[in-house]
């Protein structure tokens, strides 16, 4: 059976039905990437790939990388599935993740996608959100959008996890479309721009950016996976659960210096 994409009723996203975690071929490469550049997030529900389908999956959209956590105390308690510390569990006792930010922004290379699979759910709760940072970017007014392409925002908290200048507007490589690219869980000012004058620019970026209306929601099932372009997209992990359990396995591919 061809593979099946149905977009979301939502800013972003698309439902992906038919693929085979077991018979990956260059044929579901060209489309899933197709699909992804055209709808940022894909979600394949119930696909409950192995753990070396997962990663199978992920190479599907780039060269899957070794995860280091941002955080010291994170890298001495990381857990991975497999050998190559490709497949890092995240877990409701670790990092609920539930603010928006994009993955791991703070490197100097930012990973260019996040494959994860859902394996614990909570009974109730536990969905995410992701939004569409093109949009936010298009909405702005041209005198905005031309100040904003020439600043650089300083990503990571120093201390915590290494520091880098990205501009805050990217260019999509595959796509070319321009971007907003800053996210309130890693940025934390502007190169060459004071304290009080940063604060508030980024306080307008990340207020503009998070608007219902940017957004899509997946309630999720145990064995769903989710793909989403790092490059274009903030999400955001509910935590309206308790104290229950949830666990995912998150595979990241290699992105490039954004530009």
């Amino acid at each position: 059976m061809p593979i099946q994409i149905e977009p979301l009723r939502a800013a972003l996203g698309a439902r992906v039905d038919g693929l085979v975690a077991s018979a990956l071929d260059r044929v579901c490469r060209d489309s899933l990437l197709e699909a992804l550049d055209t709808h940022q997030v894909l979600f394949f529900p119930e696909l409950n790939p192995t753990p070396a389908q997962h990663t199978a999956l992920a190479g599907l959209f780039g060269e899957p990388e070794v995860h280091i956590e941002g955080r010291q105390e994170d890298r001495a308690t990381a857990r991975y599935v497999d050998d190559e510390n490709l497949i890092l569990v995240i877990d409701s006792g670790r990092n609920a993740a539930n603010f928006w930010h994009a993955d791991a922004t703070f490197r100097e290379s930012p990973p260019g996608a996040s494959i994860i699979a859902i394996r614990t759910l909570p009974p109730r709760g536990g969905d995410t959100l992701w939004l569409d940072t093109y949009r936010a970017f298009d909405e702005l007014t041209p005198p905005i959008q031309e100040m904003a392409r020439h600043l650089q925002a300083i990503h990571g908290h120093p201390g915590v996890s290494e520091t880098n200048p990205h501009p805050v507007v990217r260019t999509h490589p595959r796509t070319g479309r321009e971007a907003l690219w800053v996210n309130r869980g890693w940025t934390t000012g502007l190169k060459d721009v004071p304290v009080r004058q940063a604060e508030p620019l980024l306080r307008f970026f990340f207020d503009t950016m998070e608007q219902p209306e940017y957004t899509c929601r997946w309630s999720w099932s145990v064995g769903d996976v989710a793909v989403w372009d790092n490059r274009c997209t903030m999400h955001y992990a509910l935590h309206d659960y308790g104290e229950e359990y949830r666990e995912i396995h998150r595979v990241m591919v290699a992105g490039e210096k954004p530009r």
